[in-house]
């Protein structure tokens, strides 16, 4: 028999909300380091069936971001289809996003059992099958995220990997109590300026990040893109917010002149 005694685990916790095939396969097919293994979880705010993103997507005109959009979407994953991929699904009550999504796993799951745990959104593109191993690969970090953030070093939980380490000292669950806003029994799709109170999530964090002086680390210094994954804003890489476009755009260029995209 194997012996699993030195095996690590990573827990890949993603918030179900936009539900694109593309994305629930791409984290299926990602490589692992050996002596690894992933366990992963679809933590629910809504059923599949109320995504509207097919409706949006007929809506687009030609372009890059159009184009991987379309891509992204081109199937909606049904509740069938994740599990049957492997995930674990579960619908919860549609309280606080980022955090709470990861909130709401952490009550019923032992975050001790993993090594790492990858927190992320459901509307981010995978590029390739090489995203996981080369975080896990990657030396001398407690959290690993996508991008900096905006502003730079503040974190939304909608691409994270952080330690379990990281997890214990700050208490075994994230710090939501600047937040109000709750959206309990609703399933449409907000505006940006509905989930403004959600954004709040960020500072609590980043206190305990200074507090504890976490090593973090950007796998790109590009606001939402990488090497490995394009951040989708509110569910479309063709969406996107004016302060934020010129960063994107630098990263978008430079997937595009190196044929990744």
């Amino acid at each position: 028999m194997e012996n699993k005694i030195n095996t690590k685990k990573i827990a890949i916790i993603a918030s179900g909300w936009h539900y694109p095939l593309h994305f629930y396969k791409s984290m299926t097919e990602q490589a692992l380091p050996e002596g690894w293994e992933a366990e992963m979880f679809c933590v629910a705010h809504r059923d599949p069936r109320h995504s509207k993103a097919k409706d949006y997507i007929k809506t687009l005109g030609e372009g890059l971001r159009e184009d991987l959009d379309r891509k992204l979407y081109d199937k909606i994953a049904t509740k069938k289809d994740i599990k049957e991929l492997g995930w674990n699904y579960k619908l919860y009550p549609n309280t606080i996003g980022d955090w709470g999504n990861a909130n709401q796993w952490l009550e019923e799951n032992n975050y001790k059992d993993y090594d790492v745990l990858f927190i992320t959104h459901d509307d981010n593109f995978i590029i390739n099958n090489t995203f996981i191993y080369s975080v896990l690969e990657s030396k001398d970090w407690d959290i690993i995220t996508n991008s900096t953030g905006m502003p730079p070093g503040y974190l939304r939980g909608s691409c994270e990997f952080f330690k379990k380490e990281v997890i214990e000292k700050i208490g075994g669950k994230f710090d939501l109590s600047e937040v109000k806003l709750t959206r309990e029994g609703k399933t449409d799709n907000p505006n940006r300026e509905g989930l403004l109170d959600w954004n709040n999530t960020v500072f609590p964090l980043m206190k305990q990040i200074q507090k504890y002086d976490f090593k973090v680390s950007a796998l790109s210094p590009c606001y939402r893109v990488s090497m490995f994954c394009i951040e989708g804003e509110r569910g479309f890489i063709s969406q996107t917010h004016g302060i934020n476009t010129a960063y994107e755009e630098q990263g978008l260029k430079v997937l595009k002149d190196n044929n990744l995209i």
